[in-house]
């Protein structure tokens, strides 16, 4: 599995944001993307999410699992309902319900099964949107801002997570510092562009 990119362009108006940015995800590494706001990073996933429209080739070899930063969730669906709903969307993932309450356990938030998600606060929103990401059986795992919002502990769930995770992943993170004990290759987009820093 891999997603291979070559001579993608991205521009908003007068600003160009990714310029003929050519860069090979590898099946099985785990990457971590930095920059500084407003510099591409988010665009780029969307751009391999076809969110958007581009130039140039994005060619993804694989499922695609993704957790936003931000999502606009429907107030009327119990958390319980849209896990289920979204992490077996395109699959028949068996057990699914064992592992939604175990899963809600790990992240500190035992019982919300029946919570509506209009009620949640942004933190537990985040929470939904990774055990959903995590729970769907895909090839490629996608995270923006992972850690937002988290407490500790969750973070540290996350964490944890993501190191015994066999899949391509790739994410976006402003604490970096917390990747640092595990095995990611570190890119950094500057100038429309993807450098290797480890």
């Amino acid at each position: 599995m891999s997603i291979v990119i070559n001579n993608l362009r991205k521009r908003y108006k007068e600003n160009e944001v990714l310029s003929s940015l050519t860069y090979t995800f590898e099946d099985g590494v785990h990457y971590l993307i930095k920059g500084e706001n407003g510099i591409g990073k988010s665009t780029l996933l969307k751009s391999i999410l076809r969110q958007v429209k581009f130039d140039g080739e994005c060619i993804v070899d694989g499922t695609i699992s993704y957790s936003p930063e931000d999502t606009i969730f429907p107030s009327f669906m119990s958390v319980k309902s849209f896990i289920k709903t979204f992490s077996t969307l395109n699959f028949d993932l068996e057990n699914i319900d064992n592992l939604i309450e175990e899963s809600l356990k790990e992240f500190n938030i035992e019982g919300f099964e029946k919570k509506m998600l209009g009620s949640l606060s942004k933190g537990q929103k985040m929470k939904i949107n990774l055990i959903t990401a995590l729970l769907t059986p895909s090839d490629i795992l996608i995270l923006d801002e992972p850690l937002s919002g988290l407490d500790t502990d969750s973070k540290k769930v996350l964490l944890k997570k993501l190191k015994k995770d066999k899949r391509l992943i790739i994410i976006i993170s402003h604490e970096t510092n917390a990747f640092r004990k595990s095995n990611y290759k570190i890119l950094r987009l500057t100038e429309g562009k993807i450098i290797e820093l480890s």
